[in-house]
């Protein structure tokens, strides 16, 4: 697939994105002994699209401050026969182009890359022990989300200060990062509204 990087030049906004099929369904589960077992989940009758849908694939083309054959993580209405390029590589993958706010992030040996104008945040908790009674639900704090990860681009925020963000700002995936289940939370730097 090396051949294809950058031999194709989007127009606008975009990336093409190579995807192969059944690549999120691929699991590894880790024994107590260290040892490794490989199933195969099928995901094509799941009622969610994020799970149902390609969410995975390969940059052929630099995209922002990510460079071509970047395994990339992609929003899930991205990837569609709408935006499918008619280029054969092999029955297994397609090629698309994709609009760019469809690619989230980069990710390499399990190191997510962030892409320009996104970060990685988690949520932030309140403590419910009230009264000395333990509550197991846990209540996110609404419109705060700690930052874990941000690109070189981003110059208001460093990893650790809390974002003071909009409601729903805290669009969680959950992909399949080198056989394991992974949640990620991608906030906007453009839903920011401020920091504590």
């Amino acid at each position: 697939m090396k051949h294809l990087y950058n031999t194709i030049k989007p127009v606008g906004n975009r990336a093409i994105v190579a995807v192969i099929d059944g690549e999120k369904n691929k699991h590894k589960i880790t024994g107590e002994d260290g040892s490794e077992v490989e199933i195969f989940v099928d995901t094509s009758f799941s009622w969610d699209g994020k799970i149902a849908k390609h969410t995975q694939g390969i940059l052929l083309t630099d995209f922002k401050n990510l460079k071509a054959g970047t395994n990339v993580l992609l929003y899930h209405n991205g990837v569609g026969d709408e935006n499918r390029l008619d280029i054969y590589i092999d029955p297994s993958t397609s090629i698309h182009a994709v609009e760019g706010y469809s690619v989230y992030f980069g990710y390499d040996g399990g190191e997510l890359i962030c892409v320009d104008g996104y970060m990685i945040a988690e949520r932030i908790y309140e403590d419910l022990n009230e009264g000395g009674m333990i509550i197991a639900e846990k209540k996110k704090k609404e419109c705060f989300l700690k930052i874990l990860a941000k690109p070189d681009s981003v110059t208001d925020f460093e990893v650790g200060d809390v974002a003071l963000v909009h409601k729903y700002s805290d669009y969680e995936l959950t992909h399949n990062l080198g056989g394991k289940r992974t949640s990620i939370i991608r906030l906007k730097y453009s839903d920011c509204l401020g920091k504590l």
